[in-house]
Formats: C-alpha cells, structure tokens, sequence
C-alpha cells in the first residue's frame, strides 16, 4: 500500500513530489533578502547583492523547535497521470497557444526547496536570453479597454522601467516557456521524479472506511486498465482542465441544427493538442488549426487564452475576427492583482477589500466567513485579463480594421445554416454576425459536485459548496476523516486567489506536505497552532510572490 498516490502531473503535483522526495530537507527560507538582493544583468551574468537594502515590512515566519524535530521515515509515493510525463498538458497548453512567457516572474516556480532555484538555473545554463521584460508602458486604442497602472509614482514607474530596472532586476523578470519546460526537467532529474511517475488515467476514488465509518482507512484507486491502487492520503492535483469541464455557454446546448464539429470548439481542445497523437502514432507537431485561410472567425471569452487564439487566427489568414467579451477588455500583467500591487506601495480598496498583496492575504486570511472569501477571491482576479504583451501584439489588427471588438456584449444565439456552410450569430447589442468559425475562450467550470473522481468521496463526506468551490479545511484535506486533499482552483477558499497559479502550487504544496508528515509521523502538531500563528505562516509561503 502507498503511503500517497498525487493525481495529476503538473506543476502543482511536481512541486508535492519534490518536498515527499526529500521529507527532512529544510525548506527555503523566506526573507526580504532574496526578493530584494538579487540582480541579474543581462549584459553581466553575474549575481550581485546590494549594499545598502533597508528591509522591508513583511511578515517573516520562524518556525518553533527546527532542530527539535524528529525524522520523518521515508515516504512511499506515487504521480498517477494520463500522459505518462510531467508537466505535459501544462507544456501542451502553452505551446498550442503560442504563449512566448509566463505572466509569474522569476521567485515564483515548482522548487520548494530554494527560491532562487530558477534564478540559479538561469545562471548555470546561460539562459538569460529566455527571458522577459515588463513593457514600460502601453497605449491603448480601444476605449473599452481598461489598463489599471495609473497610481504608480515617478520613483516606481522609473523602478518598473524596462531600460532602467526590468532588464536587470532578475525578479522583475519573466521565463520564457521553454525555460520553465527545461527547469521542470531539471527539477525532475534532480529528485529523481521520473521513477515515481504512472501513466494511467484515474477512473474512481473509493474511500475504504474503518469499522465505525467514522474515517477512511485507505482508499481504493481504480485506474482506466482496471487495476487498483491503495494509498492512506490521495491528492488531487488535476484541475478543471479536462475536456468534460469545459464551461459551456447556454446558447451553444440550445442549438438544434447539427453542426460539423470544428466549427464550434472550446479553447480547452486546444490544450490538449500536443498531448494527442495522430494515425501513425506520432506526437502532433506544428500549430493547431485554428481556422482556414479566409474565414469569418468570432472568439468568445475576454481572457489571455482568447488573445492568443486571435493571434493564431489572424496568422493562419482569417478574413476578419469578431471578439465577444461579457466585460471590458482588461489589461492586467498578472493574474490577480495589478503592476502597483507588485511593487507593494500603492494600496487601494475595491468594494471594501484592500487589494495589496501580502496586506490582502492577511485580510482574507482573518476572514472566517467562507462566502465572503470566496467574493474576495472573485474581486482579486475580476475574471479573464489579457497582458499588455498580447494586446500590443493585437494594436495592428485593431487598427486596420481585421479585429473588431464587441465589449460588454453577449451571445443571444446562434444558427447552423447548412446551405451557405456557416454561421449566423445573434448578439444582444442587436446585431448580427455570419461566419465559419465560433472559438469559445470562456474557460472551463469548477464544481466538486460533477466531477465524476469526486463522486465516491462526496456520498460518504458530504461537504458545503460554494458555487461548486468546496470547503476544504485549512489543511487543504476534504475533512475531518477524509484524508483527500485539493490543489489548484479547488483550493481557492483556504489558499486564496492564486491558488491556481505556480505560487498557489508552492502554498498548497507545504500546506498538504506538513498535514500528511504529520500524520505519517502518527501526531497532529498543527491542530494546537493559535490561529494567528497558522496564518503568519501560510502569509509566509507567499512573501515575495505576490502578485501573480
């Protein structure tokens, strides 16, 4: 029997592996210095430290009795995932969507044993050519479009220069994609992850009770080749990203007429793309088809993922392309938060909730009412945000009239016309649109209470759910009894808004790890913490990391 079977091989579930590798290796420490002291030119590859750094206010975490601390005796762990290597759907995704960077900067990876592990990697494999500035500035052309940087000083905007500070300040900047892929490898290689690593696909999770059903003995794993898999604790680190997830809208289900199915897809078979295989059993290679040369294209959803299948849209040599957003179009660097956010200086209050990183992980940390959390994680990332990278890439479409934007609109409905081979699209502005090719960017649905591997533990563990966001405890654990612990988006409500994120990874990641080493070592040291000293730590995992 497995001590813990981890569901999913991405970065999230790289980053668990790695600290159930190594279960009496310190962690990194987490201080000002790192996040302050480091440079990296680029025409000098060389690390510096600053002479005269004045710290800067933060909570710094201690923690009680280190050298007290009893070994833990070895784990005994396995990576379940569908393609049989790490991180490949991640890669798959960022690929397919020709997606040159991330929008996380250099602190934020999947090591969580020292924070300067990609910086280091950079440095040993002369890879600072990887890597990305943030733009100075933007212009914006469509009056729809809304960028929040403006309360960012002269000091601060000269800070955030790309001549001045981003080019040379190793934390300001952000690693290409192929970095990341090959740092993952490296992280793999060093941990010796490979060896961990099943591909299979998980079908059910079955909680074995005990006796008196008051607790899971074990639980039962059944992989799609019938075999079965026993473990103590169960991760899931999956996400919503899988096809039968994906968030349709209700015009689509309302259509009657039959339709060849690449004229209506979702975003998420794109993901998916270079994980897939054509008849001869070779890996697809190229970009996918987005659409044909001189279709009529409409892209639905106002996220980064929309921007990029525009792109690719535009180059494969669409006529014109119609962009449906519910909103505006918002710029944002990051996943939540904004650039001034970043710099840690200029905090402002939305609908009551302060919005300035480690500030606003306190205030959401302090807060017990879970429906309130989860409107702060809603307010903190305000749905899909396109970069400023990506929309200056789109500025030349807008401008000659091939990308045409519909903000603060909507899709009423939309028929299949069988003669003419396309579409006709109602929209509630009241006009009309014909063409080809609908994409739908709009993101894929969260909901413990339809994802089928969570059926089996639902029945027995009934649990409250937020608008399909479950209440897992603090220790990221299903409940009390029920040792399945959540990673990702359905972690949201105990880790916070960029639980999803590589940042969220390392959080959830050292959450899970102390619950499960804690009971691996048969003692519960974290049900005696004051509150307040859980939530110093758990602001800890995130100091320098915000936002993303």
């Amino acid at each position: 029997m497995l001590d813990v079977l981890i569901i999913g091989g991405g970065p999230h579930a790289l980053t668990l592996a790695t600290l159930l590798s190594s279960p009496n290796k310190p962690l990194s420490h987490t201080t000002t210095d790192i996040l302050h002291g480091i440079q990296l030119s680029k025409t000098s590859p060389k690390y510096a430290k600053h002479k005269n750094i004045q710290r800067t206010r933060g909570p710094v975490f201690h923690k009680k009795n280190e050298t007290t601390q009893t070994p833990c005796p070895p784990l005994i762990f396995r990576v379940v995932d569908s393609y049989g290597h790490w991180t490949t759907l991640w890669e798959s995704q960022f690929t397919a969507l020709g997606i040159p960077h991330l929008r996380s900067h250099m602190l934020v990876h999947s090591d969580p044993f020292n924070k300067k592990a990609l910086q280091d990697f950079v440095i040993e494999k002369n890879r600072v050519d990887d890597l990305h500035s943030l733009p100075e500035h933007i212009h914006i052309l469509d009056e729809n479009a809304f960028f929040n940087d403006n309360r960012l000083g002269k000091k601060d905007k000269k800070l955030l220069s790309a001549a001045n500070g981003l080019q040379k300040n190793l934390y300001f900047s952000l690693p290409g994609t192929q970095l990341s892929v090959d740092f993952f490898q490296e992280q793999v290689r060093k941990y010796d992850l490979d060896s961990v690593l099943i591909r299979a696909t998980v079908d059910r999770i079955i909680p074995i009770l005990k006796d008196d059903e008051s607790e899971v003995k074990f639980f039962k794993v059944t992989l799609h080749t019938g075999e079965n898999i026993e473990a103590k604790f169960i991760v899931m680190a999956t996400g919503p990203s899988r096809a039968k997830m994906a968030n349709i809208p209700g015009w689509v289900h309302a259509i009657q007429e039959s339709y060849p199915e690449d004229s209506l897809q979702h975003s998420v078979q794109l993901m998916h793309y270079f994980c897939g295989r054509d008849e001869m059993g070779e890996a697809f290679s190229g970009s996918p088809l987005v659409c044909r040369m001189g279709e009529r294209v409409m892209v639905v959803g106002g996220g980064l993922t929309s921007a990029h299948i525009i792109l690719i849209a535009l180059k494969q040599g669409a006529s014109d392309v119609t962009w449906v957003l519910r909103k505006h179009l918002q710029l944002k660097q990051f996943d939540v938060g904004d650039v001034e956010s970043l710099v840690g200086r200029y905090s402002h209050v939305e609908h009551g909730i302060k919005m300035d990183g480690l500030a606003f992980l306190k205030q959401f940390y302090n807060e017990r009412s879970l429906h309130k959390r989860l409107a702060m994680v809603k307010q903190a990332r305000k749905g899909g945000a396109v970069t400023p990278e990506a929309y200056a890439q789109l500025q030349p479409f807008i401008e000659c009239g091939k990308l045409r934007i519909q903000a603060h609109c909507q899709v009423t409905e939309a028929k299949w016309c069988y003669r003419a081979q396309r579409w006709s699209v109602s929209l509630c502005s009241g006009e009309q649109w014909s063409g080809e090719k609908i994409w739908l960017a709009t993101g894929c649905k969260l909901d413990a209470t339809e994802d089928p591997l969570l059926s089996d533990v639902m029945k027995k563990f009934p649990i409250q759910v937020l608008e399909g966001w479950p209440c897992v405890t603090e220790s990221l654990r299903w409940t009390t009894g029920c040792p399945l612990y959540m990673m990702g988006q359905y972690a949201a409500l105990q880790v916070g808004p960029h639980a999803v994120n590589l940042a969220g990874g390392q959080a959830a990641s050292k959450r899970i790890f102390k619950d499960i080493i804690a009971k691996h070592k048969r003692q519960d040291d974290t049900s005696t913490a004051s509150m307040k000293f859980l939530n110093e730590e758990h602001i800890s995992h995130m100091h320098g990391l915000m936002w993303l």
